[in-house]
């Protein structure tokens, strides 16, 4: 395997907006080319995700959220998605974070949360890394007070059965990356919890 050499030679801040986000522009000289490519980099931060699950009842939790870049490539917006968001300063790790996002968005306290992976998601455009987890709950860990999502977020709770999630995965409607990485991980942890 050929080795490729290469410098960044500039990085500039192109746009500051919205989840703290930082658009840079960056010039890259690749293999001693004199030809200069310019790419942007999108820089929000790392995140958690979880995927809650109740090893009795062979169920998990996830959320259905809008999102509109899948609006404008599908039509509807509304996607079940792997509970996630970016890691706070006031988390003290990516499984606090975890934590935090299975309270706010799912209204639930998990335990046992165990990481899964951590992934690139869009290795090509942004700086993000995800920290995947899988994490035990049950029905009476449910929260009543105390934890909200974000007032711009649009979040339905779903509950499903860990095989009807797998059939999902495998015919096409399970499309969040997320949430098939810690789905992937529970069933290399826990075959028992399956069927399929």
């Amino acid at each position: 395997m050929a080795e490729h050499r290469y410098s960044v030679r500039h990085v500039k801040t192109a746009y500051r907006g919205f989840m703290s986000l930082d658009l840079y522009e960056a010039t890259i000289e690749l293999d001693g080319r004199t030809t200069d490519m310019v790419r942007e980099v999108h820089d929000h931060g790392h995140g958690a995700c979880v995927l809650p699950f109740d090893p009795d009842r062979r169920t998990c939790l996830l959320v259905r959220q809008l999102r509109l870049p899948v609006h404008v490539v599908e039509g509807n917006g509304l996607i079940l998605e792997a509970a996630a968001g970016l890691i706070d300063k006031n988390d003290a790790s990516p499984a606090d974070g975890a934590r935090r996002e299975a309270a706010e968005e799912l209204r639930y306290l998990v335990r046992n949360v165990t990481p899964v992976g951590t992934v690139y998601p869009i290795p090509g455009m942004v700086t993000e890394l995800m920290h995947c987890f899988v994490a035990e709950y049950s029905a009476g860990d449910k929260i009543t007070e105390g934890f909200d999502a974000d007032e711009d977020e649009v979040i339905e709770v779903e509950e499903w059965s860990l095989d009807d999630l797998w059939r999902a995965w495998k015919d096409g409607r399970l499309k969040d990356g997320k949430a098939a990485m810690c789905l992937m991980g529970l069933k290399l942890e826990r075959p028992d919890l399956f069927t399929v």
